[in-house]
């Protein structure tokens, strides 16, 4: 049986914030997150309607809640909230109920 979780976050940035300001927040977020034990995967993406989606693949419940305790009191992810709108915010942590993976293969030389 699974246990990994996944926290799903969606968001908009606050008016008039460059993409490039996001993008360069969002390294520094990557990298708090590379950081934290537990940590799977993260991807992000955006709707039509300027929607942001934020993906984060944990170990588990427990490595996902110590992370978000974290998340609040790191200046790199404070400054993600800097230009969010507060508002906008939606937070979910789910436990996978079934996963699959693919595994990459790469051709001999």
């Amino acid at each position: 049986m699974t246990t990994t979780a996944i926290e799903l976050v969606s968001y908009k940035l606050k008016t008039n914030v460059p993409t490039e300001q996001l993008a360069e927040v969002n390294a520094a977020v990557n990298d708090f997150l590379q950081a934290q034990e537990g940590f799977y995967y993260r991807s992000m993406s955006q709707d039509d309607n300027g929607t942001y989606f934020d993906i984060v693949y944990w170990k588990d419940m427990q490595h996902a809640q110590n992370a978000s305790d974290a998340f609040m009191q790191n200046p790199s992810c404070q400054a993600l909230m800097a230009i969010t709108d507060m508002d906008s915010i939606k937070m979910r942590h789910m436990t996978a109920i079934s996963e699959s993976m693919m595994c990459e293969q790469t051709a001999e030389a």
